[in-house]
């Protein structure tokens, strides 16, 4: 029986390097989210150890095949668990996660929302085992969608960029998400399959989704992976280009029933960090090489969405450290035209964290942060050094950091943190959004002598203007509310 034996430890060490072992590197992405579906592996291995085990411990020999079948069943279990660990911890992290929102947000934060939004939200968020199995319903998301690609936005260097349009097929005037792909600045497209399931399900949300193409800094080769590159492109394009959509979008958002006044900025990875730079940056020195003149009034992001993002590059590098970390390096080297040494204060202006100061208060909209503690390619310290800087100057941000995700842990949208962070993405787009109207309201407010109005009736203040009634309509209805409650707490 030795050749069963053998056989069943030999399994076991296989996947327990691949389950385990090589989940918590970069090439083990996606296995924290599609545990469920591996799990029965280990487990089939388990139960058909389970009769051996109990024939071989009634015998006195041969004890070698006991041991083996001993430390088989405990690397099955390892994997096992491993797999199933996300599964096992997604309540208790939903619930910590739901008071990292109230903390961030205020405890009222869903009281209080424009009742235009209202259906766009997830109250109750929860990870559905049936969602995980069915997973999207893609026909259903191209009928409610309608999608126009490759609308140049901007002409540069004999180069078109473009970008596509997701918005939902219901006439309407609809929040505007523009989406900055990843790829370590070098790579990636707006039209790769992964982004499209994510972005037709935000249309579908009831957002207008402009999904961008940017210049990318050359790839290295065999020839020149030791050859830095100090020529265009690097992040300052990239911060550029991202900046050239903006102006596009908000210019033309009418053509797409797009709403310029409710603007967020959404990037994953790479992208992550060039939407927070974009909205952090309004610096000459990035735009002079293009003759462009950045001032914080061309326009207005109500907030940026930033999964796993870079936040600190100095810090990045550090954080690659020598031997494999050399070809994350690349990315670094690349995007920026230059090695650290020598170069610290360009890898400070190319880092989102070097704005958060007090000078760029009024500048920096409300963030919502993802990340994963298991990231192997941009730590999530890097997520949360950002976060207690921004709530340390009392700007509004939140993270949801899970603890079992590695890096792109939502390209599995229906996994446990790909349905917790979006259902929790919902919630905090719909409040930015009541946010933004509110603050409106409040000049409309003070102009009409109305500051002791209710929070609930501002909102009805956005519903009456929706429906064309004029400032003056509404706040003499207000005044005239007012006079009326007066003299019925007088006749009492």
């Amino acid at each position: 029986m030795h050749a069963l034996t053998i056989s069943f430890l030999v399994v076991s060490i296989i996947l327990l390097i691949f389950f385990v072992i090589i989940s918590f590197t970069f090439v083990g992405l996606f296995l924290s989210e599609l545990g469920l579906w591996f799990s029965w592996i280990p487990l089939s291995f388990l139960i058909a150890s389970i009769p051996f085990l109990i024939l071989y411990s009634a015998e006195l020999h041969p004890r070698l095949d006991f041991f083996f079948l001993i430390v088989s069943s405990l690397f099955n279990l390892i994997s096992y668990f491993r797999l199933m660990a996300p599964f096992y911890r997604v309540n208790i992290t939903n619930r910590r996660l739901r008071k990292v929102m109230k903390r961030s947000l205020g405890e009222d934060y869903l009281i209080y929302i424009d009742p235009a939004l209202k259906s766009n939200i997830i109250k109750k968020v929860r990870f559905r085992l049936s969602h995980y199995f069915s997973g999207i319903n893609y026909k259903r998301i191209e009928e409610q969608v309608t999608t126009i690609d490759n609308v140049i936005y901007k002409e540069v260097d004999k180069e078109s960029l473009a970008l596509n349009v997701y918005s939902p097929k219901k006439e309407g005037k609809y929040p505007i998400i523009i989406y900055i792909h990843g790829g370590g600045w070098m790579r990636g497209s707006k039209d790769r399959f992964l982004e499209l399931r994510i972005l037709k399900r935000l249309a579908c949300m009831g957002f207008v989704v402009f999904n961008i193409d940017y210049r990318l800094a050359p790839l290295p080769n065999l020839q020149t992976f030791r050859e830095i590159p100090h020529d265009n492109p690097t992040i300052r394009e990239m911060v550029s280009d991202v900046r050239a959509s903006i102006l596009f979008v908000t210019k033309n958002a009418s053509k797409y029933n797009g709403d310029p006044k409710s603007l967020f900025l959404f990037g994953r990875s790479a992208g992550a960090h060039l939407a927070l730079l974009t909205a952090f940056s309004c610096e000459e020195k990035f735009f002079d090489m293009e003759g462009i003149n950045c001032t914080i009034h061309d326009f207005d992001i109500n907030g940026v969405i930033a999964f796993y993002p870079a936040t600190d590059l100095v810090e990045l590098d550090k954080f690659y450290g020598e031997g494999a970390g050399i070809i994350f390096k690349q990315s670094l080297y690349r995007s920026t035209g230059t090695k650290l040494e020598g170069a610290k204060s360009l890898y400070e202006i190319f880092s989102p964290i070097s704005y958060v100061n007090e000078k760029n208060l009024e500048r920096i909209p409300p963030v919502f942060l993802a990340a994963g503690s298991k990231d192997r390619i941009f730590d999530v310290y890097q997520s949360e050094e950002l976060n207690e800087e921004l709530q340390n100057l009392g700007l509004t941000s939140v993270l949801l950091e899970l603890p079992w995700a590695n890096h792109a842990f939502d390209a599995v949208i229906n996994g446990p943190g790909g349905q917790l962070v979006f259902q929790y993405l919902s919630q905090f787009l719909v409040w930015a959004i009541t946010r933004s109207r509110l603050k409106e309201i409040e000049e409309i407010v003070l102009k009409h002598g109305l500051e002791d109005i209710l929070s609930i009736e501002k909102l009805s203040i956005i519903h009456a203007l929706k429906q064309g009634k004029t400032e003056a309509e509404i706040a003499n209805s207000f005044q005239k509310q007012k006079s009326e409650d007066n003299i019925q707490s007088k006749s009492k």
